[in-house]
């Protein structure tokens, strides 16, 4: 029996998390995602074999011709937040 896991996507960024990458959400569209985890980047490793949080999805407002766009409207949004 195989289990299935549902991918969740966010609207907000949550707070204090770091982004690992920006992908698009489905192949040849212009929608974007972030992937991000609760622990620095640098920490990650550790926290594969020890997860306080699972990563999570957030959506990227707008539509984007590529990652560098993507990346900055993500930039955006995480420095109006604070």
């Amino acid at each position: 029996m195989t289990q299935s896991t549902k991918t969740e996507y966010l609207d907000r960024p949550p707070v204090g998390w770091f982004v690992l990458d920006v992908f698009r959400k489905e192949a040849r569209r212009w929608d974007w995602v972030a992937l991000m985890i609760d622990v620095h980047p640098d920490d990650f490793r550790a926290h594969r074999a020890n997860p306080k949080e699972p990563e999570r999805y957030v959506n990227i407002p707008g539509r984007h011709r590529n990652r560098d766009a993507a990346w900055d409207a993500l930039e955006e949004i995480l420095a109006t937040r604070h």
